[in-house]
């Protein structure tokens, strides 16, 4: 049966007027980082056919120093804003989320007058959700925030739980990747009918099997061994240095292995020194390789060129490496951490409990080299998980964000939302709203 078209999400008042929405995140593509949040960018740009979107990204300052992006431009083919984000260096984390208000306020402020929009999309708890708060509350317009699993590394100490459960509660929906973080958003106190679950998307058009001699002869790998793949921003809680002390236990049942590491610098602490420094000691630096930061068509080309991908995260919520593994056809073992449990069926990989427990890495990659898999299956299990089909889902708690009285809406008709509040441009300095706790 043909599917019905999306919704467009328009003003009652103006058939010709779509909600306007502004996705406010620190995790967005920008000419020094062009493959930055790539899992942000795909939901925002399917979502910008149902809605009006602008971008607001801003740039922390000590990027200023290797040369700051432009202050506005378009990426993905959305007009993407990136205010300088001022705060004291590796100090005050805590703050973070308030120096986010302020050093994006002004750039608000300016956008308003040809973008006033009706509803802040905010990506990640704090510091971005949390500060997101605070403009909705000052331009009088409600917030969604989406759960990501760096808020389970600011839970960890009770001053970052209490601002992540303050941001959640008072936005208007919650939407979790993951459900290990919709029970987060539950535990600290949120409403399970403000929270939705919401998983990401993935491109199979991009991501799909490839013979592997192929697939290694176009990214210029040998084709002989075995080729553990693991992908992401290359910090300490990805866990690649677990891969690495894991390979030497490893190569004693499969000593052709090989491990290549495919990503480079993110937003979070980059070790890639480290990594290498302890690959050289162990004596591995012939057996792991670093590949660097690459567009996705090419990380898609090394997932089916491995035999195996492998991720050790500390904590994870809805990876989308794994669904684009698991795409290509590619078995996977990984720690049991955010959703990842409920992702990876048995047909798909091998999963294990700690991820400091490099033995029982070591044991689940030497299983998963030795056993036959079914490629075909492991594609069909993610084949259906389209991002068109997660923006209407997002779509639809923008609508419940800016009109929470709940309606019975058919997909061929118009969305209703809240008419823009008639409150004049802000144009003063920012202050903190009254009663902040």
């Amino acid at each position: 049966m043909k599917k019905s078209p999306p919704a467009i999400a328009r003003l009652p008042e103006d058939p010709q007027r779509r909600l306007r929405v502004l996705v406010f995140t620190t995790v967005f593509p920008n000419r020094e980082q062009p493959l930055h949040g790539t899992f942000v960018v795909e939901r925002v740009r399917h979502a910008a056919k149902l809605a009006d979107i602008h971008v607001i990204a801003p740039i922390p300052w000590h990027r200023v120093v290797r040369g700051l992006p432009p202050r506005r431009e378009v990426a993905a083919g959305l007009p993407v804003s990136h205010p300088v984000l001022w705060y004291p260096p590796k100090i005050l984390g805590s703050l973070r989320g308030l120096f986010m208000f302020l050093s994006t306020f002004r750039e608000i402020v300016r956008l308003r007058a040809t973008f006033d929009f009706d509803l802040i999309d905010a990506h990640f708890a704090y510091p971005d959700g949390w500060a997101a708060v605070l403009l909705g509350r000052w331009f009088h317009r409600p917030v969604c925030i989406t759960l990501r699993g760096t808020i389970e590394q600011w839970s960890r100490r009770p001053l970052g739980r209490f601002l992540c459960d303050w941001a959640m509660r008072r936005a208007a929906r919650v939407i979790a990747v993951a459900e290990s973080l919709a029970e987060r958003a539950r535990q600290g106190g949120i409403p399970p009918q403000r929270i939705a679950v919401i998983a990401n998307g993935i491109d199979t058009d991009r991501f799909h099997p490839l013979d592997a001699s192929e697939a290694r002869r176009r990214v210029g790998w040998r084709t002989d061994g075995r080729l553990l793949v693991s992908v992401g921003h290359v910090s300490p809680r990805k866990g690649f240095h677990r891969v690495i002390r894991a390979l030497p236990r490893i190569l004693k049942s499969f000593p052709d292995a090989y491990v290549t590491i495919v990503g480079g610098r993110g937003a979070e602490e980059d070790n890639s020194a480290e990594l290498r420094a302890l690959a050289q000691r162990l004596g591995l630096a012939d057996r792991v390789a670093f590949i660097g930061a690459k567009p996705p068509d090419d990380v898609a080309l090394w997932l089916a060129a491995a035999d195996l991908f492998i991720l050790a995260s500390d904590f994870e919520g809805c990876p989308n490496v794994v669904l684009e593994a698991m795409a290509c056809g590619r078995p996977l073992v990984a720690t049991k951490v955010g959703d990842i449990e409920r992702m990876v069926p048995s047909f798909a990989g091998v999963l294990f409990d700690d991820p400091e427990d490099e033995a029982a890495l070591a044991d689940c990659v030497v299983a998963a080299l030795g056993r036959k898999w079914d490629d075909t299956r492991i594609r069909n299990h993610v084949a259906a998980r389209s991002w068109d089909d997660v923006a209407e889902a997002v779509a639809a708690q923008w609508q419940l964000a800016v009109n929470p009285k709940p309606a019975v809406i058919l997909a061929d008709q118009p969305l209703p939302v809240r008419p823009a509040s008639a409150r004049p441009i802000v144009t003063g300095p920012p202050s903190l709203p009254e009663n902040p706790s």
